[in-house]
């Protein structure tokens, strides 16, 4: 008894401001499939999901962690689950097909062919029916429902990411050695890493670090637009006089080029960083040759297991926001991951919609989150102190981990197993919101942008990292700037400019 009350401590803990309502009237009203005997009806549908383990979770009775869901939800779920390097040509392929899931996961619904499918009246607007489910009302944030809307409608529930999220993240214990306070502006950044790439952090008698670590694709998404919005400019696009305007079209973009050409001139960054991605941009800090770098400051928690193998005495920490002439500020992430879409070809009545929206609505009760995250007491985990504490970690991914991609979940919730870092992280996630610059066109469309974004970005991505290295001056970044203009630039501005002025008069 005494194991039961500590167990239900800690749910309700965890999951503070979301109110716990029933909803399994819905979902086992009639519609669904009967059992026999007279017991309450299940109701079924299909979703297709994609996953990112090395084999997809098992789906039928081998798997405590998927039967106890379909049992506590009252459904039946037949998944058909995709590998995630695949998935986007999956969704288009089933697009195209028109033999669609009842629900379908869709990671970009900004493509142009699931544009197409909506324009066309393929997917059920779901704005509607939100505030007809209390758990669904409170998990929804009106300014990411703007940013996955399509013509001002909303087709689909969102999966919650944080909206201030990309920081610095650094070798505390090197600032320590050298009686460095942590970043507090941008020149503090430049100061700290050339403090690092000069003054033997790690005190070993070398001269073998360097301040800041940065990769192609990191440079793109994280590094450029910190550094940029940190010094009083657009996240990615903006507004100015009136028009829809890049980020490389202004003042403040060009000072975070020139700075990071400082910091490569002086060699406080790594040289190759034009020719490496991924996770190049941790294994710097995790062989001790980097001292920071720009990110997701949740990878200050993931990513650094293997600096701790090195160097037990190692201490990462990190900053949310940095100081600039507007104040601190940060870039703003979208808010979301891919959104859940409910194909009408499949979801054929309202009422058929309304019981799966339950199953979203039921994502949010407490004993729901508890499961998604932690699986099923007695086989994933016990309680130990009114903790829960894993049994068989291997089993949990297997079973647990890899069944995230069917659920939602505020992005902010604590848990009792996480570290001090990742708690100070979620506390940052909510306290720097008020400090993040969105990008002017998260919820409008261009079609140029559909067509040929790719091509676009890639003559600018290219003009930055020869500008970095020297192999153009700013005078050859502005010529390539009028290369994408004229090669469709243009027309993207004022399709954006367009759907912004339509919005600003609603």
């Amino acid at each position: 008894m005494e194991k039961r009350k500590k167990a239900t401590y800690w749910k309700k803990g965890i999951v503070a401001g979301i109110t716990t309502v029933s909803a399994a009237s819905l979902l086992t009203a009639c519609g669904g499939d009967a059992e026999s005997g007279g017991k309450a009806q299940t109701y079924k549908f299909s979703i297709m999901s994609p996953f990112y383990s090395a084999q997809p979770p098992a789906t039928d009775a081998s798997n405590a962690a998927f039967k106890a869901l379909e049992d506590k939800m009252g459904v039946k779920m037949d998944v058909t689950f995709v590998p995630g390097t695949t998935y986007n040509d999956k969704l288009n392929v089933t697009l195209a097909s028109g033999n669609l899931p009842q629900v379908m996961v869709v990671l970009d619904n900004k493509n142009a062919a699931v544009i197409n499918a909506i324009r066309s009246g393929a997917f059920w607007e779901i704005g509607p029916y939100i505030k007809q489910f209390s758990n669904l009302q409170k998990y929804w944030n009106d300014q990411i429902g703007s940013n996955i809307s399509v013509d001002g409608k909303i087709y689909g529930i969102y999966r919650d990411r944080p909206f201030a999220r990309k920081g610095v993240i650094f070798r505390q214990d090197w600032l320590d050695n050298l009686g460095l306070q942590q970043p507090k502006t941008v020149d503090d950044l430049y100061s700290i890493a050339k403090a690092f790439t000069l003054n033997d952090p790690d005190k070993n008698g070398k001269n073998d670090t360097f301040g800041l670590s940065v990769s192609d694709d990191n440079l793109v998404n994280d590094t450029t637009i910190v550094l940029e919005t940190a010094l009083g400019g657009f996240n990615q696009w903006g507004i100015k006089d009136g028009k829809v305007t890049p980020d490389f079209m202004t003042t403040e973009y060009m000072e975070a080029l020139k700075l990071l050409k400082k910091l490569y001139d002086e060699k406080l960054m790594n040289q190759d960083f034009g020719a490496v991605k991924g996770t190049k941009l941790q294994e710097n800090i995790n062989q001790g040759k980097a001292g920071m770098y720009i990110a997701s400051i949740d990878d200050a928690n993931a990513k650094h297991s293997d600096l701790f193998k090195l160097n037990p005495n190692a201490k990462i920490d990190l900053v949310l926001g940095l100081e600039g002439p507007r104040g601190v500020k940060l870039p703003a992430n979208s808010g979301y991951s891919g959104v859940f879409m409910f194909p009408k070809s499949s979801v054929k009545t309202e009422e058929d919609l309304k019981k799966i929206l339950t199953y979203f609505d039921k994502n949010l009760e407490p004993d729901v989150l508890n499961l998604f995250a932690f699986g099923v007491e007695g086989v994933h985990y016990k309680i130990d102190n009114g903790n829960p504490v894993f049994t068989n970690e291997q089993l949990w991914k297997d079973q647990v981990d890899t069944l995230s991609q069917l659920r939602i979940a505020p992005s902010d919730l604590t848990w009792p197993t996480e570290s001090d870092v990742m708690k100070k992280v979620k506390k940052l996630y909510k306290e720097k919101v008020p400090n993040a610059v969105p990008s002017a066109i998260e919820p409008y469309i261009s079609p140029t942008k559909a067509e040929l974004g790719a091509e676009l970005d890639k003559i600018i991505n290219d003009a930055r990292v020869k500008f970095i290295m020297g192999q153009i001056d700013e005078a050859g970044f502005v010529k390539a700037t009028e290369d994408w203009r004229k090669k469709g630039g243009d027309k993207m501005i004022d399709e954006f400019t367009q759907e912004y002025n339509k919005a600003q008069k609603k």
